[in-house]
């Protein structure tokens, strides 16, 4: 498997490595551990998402040609930050009254997704915006990308509390992180050659986690307040 990613992702060094060893243990063992529970199918749609994307890497990076970089990257992400979203109907949406189990009719799941994009896309379009302005400003390799960011996105949204109360859980911290990983690469390395080629390379780049981290907050923070006012947040 490390081998297989090392072509996809052609970037050599031993963090990578090391990165891919403890995301396939991590992820393996959580699944066995779960069984094919509705979490463990959801993370395996998004596990084949991911390799999917990254065997059509040739076409997903010459995708939407015609589009500036920004709106690319914009679009590309929101497409797959929907289908990453549909993944998550069946174990874990934005509201659990909104879950699509065995007894929901296609039409009740159509309505429920729905209504889970129309809270979630716009938080989704500001990660994605504020992703852009660090890769465009800042210089990031991909392997940098793909760790920093994907770090930064499961703590913000909602996993620091989780693994403060079990901090033993960060062996697994890989799990979460593929949701973001399916979300930000592909659209990454659509870009990656036109982004300025004068972008920084100093330590500032890294306040992009702490950004994270604060624009999942407010986004959750208001997600929750207007869910809760339509009575589909539960506390």
């Amino acid at each position: 498997m490390t081998s297989f990613l090392a072509r996809l992702l052609p970037e050599p060094g031993i963090g990578p490595a090391l990165y891919c060893v403890w995301a396939i243990v991590a992820i393996g063992l959580s699944i066995a551990l779960s069984g094919l529970s509705p979490e463990s199918v959801t993370r395996l749609l998004v596990i084949a998402l991911l390799l999917g994307e990254l065997a059509l890497r040739p076409m997903l990076v010459r995708a939407l040609p015609v589009l500036a970089p920004r709106t690319r990257f914009l679009v590309l992400g929101t497409a797959l930050a929907t289908t990453v979203e549909g993944m998550h109907m069946i174990s874990m949406p934005v509201f659990l009254a909104l879950r699509i189990d065995r007894e929901t009719s296609f039409a009740q799941g159509l309505v429920r997704y729905a209504l889970d994009l129309l809270f979630t896309l716009p938080a989704y379009v500001v990660i994605l915006s504020l992703l852009w302005f660090f890769i465009n400003r800042y210089r990031h390799t991909l392997w940098n990308c793909i760790f920093a960011m994907g770090l930064a996105q499961p703590l913000g949204d909602g996993g620091r509390f989780f693994f403060i109360d079990a901090p033993a859980m960060l062996f697994f911290l890989p799990y979460p992180m593929t949701n973001y990983h399916a979300i930000n690469i592909a659209p990454f390395l659509a870009v990656r050659d036109d982004l300025p080629p004068a972008r920084s390379a100093s330590a500032v780049r890294y306040l992009a986690i702490p950004a994270l981290i604060g624009a999942y907050l407010v986004c959750g923070a208001i997600i929750r307040v207007v869910g809760r006012s339509l009575g589909l947040a539960v506390d």
